[in-house]
């Protein structure tokens, strides 16, 4: 929620992240407000603004940790503000905690990542599910194994036992409601066995995304002859294309999931 300026926006995404797009949410949250549900929609359909008081509320309905909610308190803070000279004063501010989050999560990442052992590494490259469903609950959108199931077509009990090991692992954490990335990770090296199965369980689930026209979705295969100069040229820029991509995925936001595969080799 830290990439937020506007309290709105932060609670209009969340709801339609849930499952239906979030239809009914509204009413609840009025419920829990004691408000009617007209002033939640002129709220965070019109003009009008939260009380600091129900703001408090709607932290306790959203569960949010005392942190999420002091920064959530200061963005209603900030709208409802009237003077220039206030809103300035608090905008200041709201980028000071952004700072501070940004920093504390790059300390996390740095001295609070866990490497999987062995043997957990051993289950989590035996499916592609794993990798997954672990990459859809960094889009802040899923509660639990009964919409995540929903989501992919499988069988609610095969994704609470895989949610069960992700959880126990660190490689999935809860944020509020929602399930979020872990600090865990895993590494395996690129001539380990376990690599030769990732790349096969996510192979397969190209050949099975094949057989549904999607627009959005690309697959090329192209059998061709060329020159070894070409070849070793081609083999050298594939890396660096790799990298490039790397460098622009790694800093966006998780809005969506996708799976690139590459292959180059003689036959």
């Amino acid at each position: 929620m830290f990439r937020f300026q506007d309290y709105k926006r932060y609670v209009n995404e969340r709801i339609e992240s849930l499952p239906k797009q979030g239809h009914g949410e509204y009413r609840r949250m009025a419920l829990a407000l004691r408000v009617s549900t007209t002033l939640m929609s002129q709220v965070f359909r019109g003009e009008k603004h939260l009380s600091l008081e129900m703001a408090a509320d709607l932290c306790d309905y959203l569960h949010l940790d005392d942190h999420e909610a002091q920064f959530f308190l200061l963005l209603v803070e900030f709208q409802k503000s009237g003077s220039a000279n206030l809103k300035e004063k608090l905008k200041r501010r709201i980028v000071d905690e952004q700072k501070k989050n940004r920093s504390l999560e790059k300390k996390l990442d740095l001295h609070d990542r866990q490497e999987l052992s062995d043997e957990d590494k051993a289950i989590y490259y035996s499916s592609w599910m794993y990798a997954g469903i672990r990459n859809l609950c960094a889009l802040h959108r899923y509660e639990g194994a009964t919409d995540l199931a929903e989501r992919l077509g499988l069988p609610v009990f095969q994704v609470e036992k895989i949610l069960e090991f992700l959880l126990s692992r660190n490689l999935v954490i809860r944020e509020g409601a929602h399930l979020a990335f872990g600090p865990a990770w895993t590494h395996v090296p690129a001539k380990s066995l376990l690599v030769v199965k990732h790349h096969q369980n996510w192979r397969i689930q190209a050949f099975q995304k094949m057989v549904f026209a999607d627009d959005q979705n690309l697959f090329f295969t192209g059998p061709m002859n060329m020159s070894s100069e070409v070849a070793q040229k081609i083999r050298e820029e594939l890396p660096e294309f790799i990298s490039r991509i790397t460098q622009m995925v790694a800093p966006s936001e998780a809005e969506v999931v996708r799976c690139l595969n590459i292959d180059f080799f003689e036959y």
